[in-house]
């Protein structure tokens, strides 16, 4: 197992640039909880909404771990150049790990994506994480078609950030390809992922409540597996009150009212209004076990 990775926001100064220091702050924080590493750049480091020079310094600030933790680099992006950029950057910075969302609103054929894939490993030179949150990027994968069942067969793709309800799906990926690393990617089925043997997870809600999770997930891999279920049930009231208000700005309430001086996140997001707010900091208060 390989423990559980923080899916990183990304703090902004009163100006609107990236906050080093804060950034830096909340990595040592994570580490001293126990974190296993970092993905950087992802939906919740609000990935679209970066400049190009942006998503690369968010690189580099997190590179600065590299020796102590394990670090994805999230480069999906709607293209092929702009992903390679990024990975390659990234490959050079040190990252050991490459993940993309496959490219989004042009609905391309999935010979088109797997040439993505391949394209991105062959500018790195090993394979790349794919990163599965159909929800956001409105693409499906069907395991029926040949060219995506080739593609996971391929080496291209090593990996999954399986941000997706269907274990079938996941655990049919693994049989395409034994060796594929699969890391769940909706901590609010952890317990689940982990009994259809999943090998670690990333989580965006890892930023406020990692020793919660970790005693989820230590809980299920000790076999106290009904402790582990109602530790999941207490975060999963969490989890429903903040996607209730808004998934990414909640956590940013939370973190803030923590003294974590993350900022705003970019419109067209809104911030929490004070009932939002109200809302959020009970439902945390009453069910986080720290």
């Amino acid at each position: 197992m390989e423990g559980l990775y923080v899916a990183s926001m990304v703090p902004f100064d009163e100006s609107g640039k990236i906050n080093d220091d804060v950034i830096r702050q909340m990595v040592e924080a994570n580490l001293e909880e126990g974190a296993a590493g970092f993905f950087v750049a992802g939906s919740s480091g609000e990935c679209f909404l970066l400049t190009p020079e942006e998503h690369l310094h968010l690189f580099e600030v997190f590179a600065e771990y590299k020796e102590r933790c394990t670090l994805f680099a999230h480069v999906g992006s709607c293209g092929t150049d702009e992903s390679v950029r990024y990975a390659k950057a990234a490959s050079e910075m040190g990252y050991e790990r490459i993940a993309a969302t496959p490219p989004i609103y042009f609905g391309y054929s999935s010979a088109a994506v797997a040439g993505y894939y391949d394209d991105l490993a062959s500018a790195v030179g090993h394979g790349i994480y794919y990163y599965n949150i159909p929800m956001n990027t409105k693409r499906t994968l069907n395991l029926y078609d040949a060219d995506t069942r080739a593609m996971f067969a391929s080496g291209s793709i090593t990996g999954i950030k399986h941000t997706n309800l269907d274990l079938y799906e996941m655990e049919r990926l693994r049989a395409i390809n034994p060796d594929l690393k699969c890391f769940g990617g909706f901590e609010n089925e952890m317990v689940s992922f982990l009994a259809m043997g999943c090998d670690g997870f990333i989580g965006s809600t890892f930023n406020f409540m990692l020793p919660h999770y970790l005693k989820v997930y230590n809980a299920f891999n000790e076999g106290r597996i009904d402790e582990a279920r109602e530790l999941q049930i207490k975060a999963n009231n969490i989890m429903e009150a903040i996607m209730g208000e808004g998934l990414f700005p909640s956590i940013k309430h939370i973190l803030a009212k923590r003294g974590v001086n993350v900022g705003a996140m970019r419109k067209p997001f809104l911030p929490l209004n004070d009932a939002a707010a109200a809302h959020v900091d009970a439902v945390v208060a009453s069910n986080l076990v720290k």
